[in-house]
């Protein structure tokens, strides 16, 4: 199995649940690009009160270069200095602690069971745990 946290599960799902999966999915793009249809529209209305696309393109490949020596090195010095920066910044990784491994014994002492009803209630497929009027855990009765 592959090491992953997408959960792709949609050989369980029917086939209408896979319809409606599919089509909410296709309006959530529909609403994604409707959100980004002002920018579309204002870079539209930019290219088209300046020079066209094309003529921008037949001056860039006529000339051979897209701009001069300096301003190449100042974007490459730019780029690499920012990626540099960015690279220094902390990071948000949470430091690893040391988990201190409970033990049975910790477990009854803590609950005030004995050792065999913990047991019992870890092997069961299902079981109920009890508890008293204020939430503190009295028992566990392990069901088949």
């Amino acid at each position: 199995m592959p090491d992953n946290l997408i959960i792709n599960a949609r050989h369980h799902l029917r086939w209408h649940q896979r319809l409606l999966s599919n089509a909410s999915t296709a309006v959530a793009w529909a609403g994604w690009l409707y959100l980004w249809r002002p920018i579309v529209n204002g870079a539209n209305w930019l290219t088209s009160w300046g020079a066209s696309y094309q003529q921008l393109l037949a001056k860039t490949l006529s000339t051979g270069s897209s701009g001069s020596l300096e301003n190449s090195v100042v974007a490459l010095l730019g780029t690499s200095g920012t990626l540099l920066l960015w690279s220094q910044l902390p990071s948000r990784k949470p430091k690893a602690t040391a988990h201190q491994q409970e033990t049975l014994e910790s477990y009854a002492n803590h609950f005030g069971m004995g050792e065999q009803q913990i047991l019992a209630g870890r092997a069961a497929s299902v079981c109920v745990v009890h508890h008293d009027s204020h939430g503190k855990i009295i028992g566990i009765e392990p069901k088949a």
